[in-house]
């Protein structure tokens, strides 16, 4: 499974971020193992959730995790069929 997590730093050693679209980084895991990091070029602007779907999607994730998950990222990880968990 590809999972994809927000966070705080770049790297395995990741930091959960609260703030799920503006996340600094995406880290990015499949089937457990560290497979890279993302700079996320989306941390400003009222679109935000919406693109980061958009990169999610194009990345093939399967699932995502973040302290929280707003609601317009939430509809859209839906429409995609993304799972998600707030930690």
């Amino acid at each position: 499974m590809k999972t994809i997590i927000a966070s705080l730093v770049e790297g395995e050693d990741y930091e959960i971020a609260q703030n799920s679209a503006r996340a600094p980084y995406f880290i990015v895991f499949e089937d457990d193992k560290f497979v890279k990091s993302i700079k996320n070029p989306f941390v400003s602007g009222w679109w935000a959730g919406f693109a980061v779907a958009e990169l999610l999607k194009e990345e093939w994730c399967e699932k995502f995790i973040a302290w929280k998950i707003w609601d317009n990222l939430k509809n859209m990880l839906e429409e995609y069929g993304i799972e998600y968990e707030e930690k």
